[in-house]
């Protein structure tokens, strides 16, 4: 297996920024997985995949190398896919910002999942690994900038809620452009993984270029929509709920519960800010008590009225699928607006008896 030293010894040329999301003078070419090493411990999955670059004599036998590593610690997913360091060039990476979130948006809407928006603060976070990257190569420790920050301290220390969210970062380095970086990703399991996450409700995005090969693609994304874009508008309150179900083995039973929208903007279902319920503690949970009426796996109902104005009720009404096992299943809740945010944790929750 090749050292380290061998990417962080590879020059060029600097590239910039391109109408088309490209880095002029680049282009995509081939990659062949070499080896894979595993490492485990408490919280923590490491993979080193390193690929073999045809293709691009210029660069040398140094120049063609991808290293590919994904690390993921207690909720922070994170991956990381690498080729190639140097000296980097400022560019002006706005509107390659603007191609790679459709990029993701567009995939992301292509399987179902719901776009993510830009987030300043993950954004922060994003663009200041990009740079550090580009400056310095690939980290020694996964993830962790030269001044020994890690993914997570990073979104922090930009002001993003790490604690009550689901995080993760994924870096392209030695793509051709927007369309290189998601192939690259969509190429590897890991970081596909990562793509087609449901949680993630936002996303910052950290471009820069370095040598005379393409730029460093970063995005961070996040399961909670922070303070920057959450509309401080939508409100909830407990209302009433229906008596707790108690059903026979493999049954289903009906429970409904509802909230008063204490705000002053409208939950609507026509301009998709319907209030959906959530499966909670933990967040976006699986849940024994998922049925086939659910919306999603993680969202057990949505609002019944289209709309539903300040001080009006939403009522939702749950499908309930009961475990063949006898015994008493908790099901916690919380009322979100996907794509906006997570509105009031009310302590919601429904036991089922099952008998």
């Amino acid at each position: 297996m090749r050292g380290l030293d061998h990417i962080r010894q590879a020059r060029g040329d600097s590239c910039g920024a391109h109408p088309e999301g490209r880095c002029p003078g680049s282009r995509e070419e081939g990659s062949r997985l070499d080896q894979v090493a595993v490492e485990r411990g408490p919280y923590l999955l490491s993979c080193w995949v390193w690929c073999g670059r045809v293709g691009r004599p210029a660069w040398g036998a140094r120049g063609r190398e991808l290293f590919v590593r994904l690390l993921s610690r207690g909720l922070c997913l994170a991956a990381v896919l690498f080729a190639l360091a140097a000296q980097s060039t400022a560019v002006n990476a706005e509107p390659l910002h603007d191609s790679l979130l459709a990029a993701v948006n567009a995939y992301r809407a292509s399987r179902g999942l719901a776009t993510v928006v830009a987030s300043p603060t993950l954004q922060a976070a994003a663009q200041f690994m990009a740079d550090d990257v580009a400056q310095h190569g690939p980290p020694v420790i996964p993830h962790r900038s030269t001044d020994g920050r890690t993914a997570r301290q990073r979104m922090t220390d930009a002001g993003y809620p790490v604690g009550e969210a689901f995080t993760s970062e994924i870096i392209a380095w030695g793509a051709s452009g927007v369309d290189g970086a998601m192939r690259l990703w969509l190429n590897s399991p890991p970081h596909r993984a990562e793509l087609n996450d449901g949680r993630y409700r936002a996303a910052g995005l950290g471009v820069a270029c370095s040598g005379a090969f393409p730029c460093v693609w970063v995005v961070t994304f996040g399961s909670v929509v922070d303070a920057v874009y959450a509309a401080p508008d939508y409100h909830a309150a407990f209302y009433a709920e229906s008596p707790f179900p108690t059903v026979a083995p493999g049954q289903t039973a009906d429970w409904v519960i509802a909230f008063t929208n204490t705000g002053k903007t409208g939950w609507d279902m026509t301009h998709a800010t319907a209030v959906r319920l959530g499966t909670w503690s933990p967040q976006d949970g699986p849940s024994v008590l998922a049925s086939p009426g659910w919306i999603e796996s993680n969202r057990p109902a949505q609002q019944t009225t289209t709309w539903v104005g300040p001080g009006q009720q939403a009522w939702f009404r749950v499908q309930l699928q009961a475990p063949t096992a006898p015994g008493m299943y908790r099901l916690n809740l919380r009322p979100v607006i996907d794509g906006v945010e997570w509105l009031e944790n009310l302590g919601a929750y429904v036991d089922v008896s099952v008998r």
